[in-house]
């Protein structure tokens, strides 16, 4: 039986001398995306059902979407688009999609969008996800899974439909409570409690400013300085104390393109438990400024990180969390990883 958690241990870099001396540790290398380099099957796609948030990023969604719509046309793929008009309304749709092989769920927004699209695939009774490969067409603000894919613009997302090369990634199966009922989603990017959801939060309220507004979001949860307690069972282990953040990842970017676990991938089996415990504010500033530097804040003495297969965290009083970009529900959550489940054209 193991003596506690997987614990992620980093090989400290040599010392760089910066201006004036200054001396700081460099940012960590970051691991591939996936760790197995091979290709698992290539698709040909006959029919392309289009899931299009018209508000994703600076609403551009629509016009991204039917870009897309007219390149697959015009390469031969019957395309049938449909577009959201709330929050969850993707769930429901790839929920009750009538699908048939050689059929793809394309997803257009951002990480949110394909975190729905995932989930209603997940959810439907006929086990679809084992045979219906998902493509994802960045158009949100974050786009971490995107950006860890390397997926430069539409065109490119485009491509790799039309090239069809497929990938299997993890998912977290989340388990969480929802207006005082549990509910569920599939996660393939983040889970946030802490600070990161208190900054997404009042993030959200400026989504006018794109992308600034989780720097800003950030600095002003920050100063508000909120530290809660949870117990946190790491696949059985218990870690309970004060915390400022606990952020779970299977990508290693989150938020604007931030680096916050370089050495998490999608394909490994586990996710990834950063972990910081409680400290003061002008720490809390100085380790923001080391995640902004490509994430050399997991150098920092305060940090520590975690493999898992399965992860609880119990709360005294119910605190909000961050699937995917978006503020969903609350504690107790409950995270279970679902290895190489989900088929994405890569």
């Amino acid at each position: 039986m193991s003596k506690g958690p997987e614990k992620v241990i980093l090989e400290e870099p040599e010392i760089i001398r910066g201006f004036f001396g200054r001396k700081y540790l460099p940012p960590p290398e970051k691991v591939a995306h996936f760790k197995n380099r091979r290709t698992d099957t290539i698709y040909e796609t006959q029919r392309a059902h289009i899931i299009v948030n018209p508000f994703s990023g600076r609403k551009k969604g629509n016009e991204v979407g039917d870009f897309v719509s007219k390149e697959l046309t015009d390469a031969k793929i019957e395309v049938e688009q449909y577009r959201t008009d709330a929050p969850e309304h993707a769930i429901s749709i790839v929920h009750d999609l009538s699908l048939a092989p050689n059929d793809i769920i394309v997803s257009v927004g951002g990480d949110g969008t394909l975190c729905e699209t995932i989930t209603g695939l997940m959810l439907r009774p006929d086990s679809a996800y084992e045979s219906i490969p998902i493509a994802l067409i960045p158009a949100g603000s974050g786009n971490s899974q995107a950006n860890d894919m390397e997926i430069i613009d539409y065109m490119n997302a485009v491509e790799r439909i039309l090239n069809g090369r497929l990938r299997k990634i993890d998912i977290g199966k989340v388990t969480f409570m929802s207006d005082d009922k549990q509910d569920i989603r599939y996660s393939h990017n983040l889970v946030g409690w802490g600070l990161g959801v208190d900054s997404n939060l009042l993030a959200e309220k400026m989504r006018f400013l794109g992308p600034l507004r989780y720097d800003i979001g950030a600095l002003m949860s920050i100063f508000r300085g909120k530290v809660r307690k949870a117990r946190c069972y790491i696949d059985g282990h218990l870690l309970e104390s004060a915390f400022v953040l606990l952020l779970i990842q299977n990508t290693k970017t989150g938020g604007d393109r931030l680096t916050l676990a370089p050495m998490a991938q999608v394909d490994d089996g586990k996710m990834d438990l950063g972990v910081i415990y409680h400290i003061g504010r002008l720490k809390v500033l100085k380790m923001f400024n080391q995640l902004k530097s490509e994430g050399s804040h997991v150098w920092n003495p305060n940090v520590e990180f975690y493999r898992f297969s399965e992860l609880k965290i119990e709360t005294d009083d119910p605190t909000p969390i961050n699937i995917d970009g978006e503020n969903v529900g609350f504690t107790p959550i409950d995270i279970e990883v679902l290895p190489s489940v989900v088929s994405i054209f890569h």
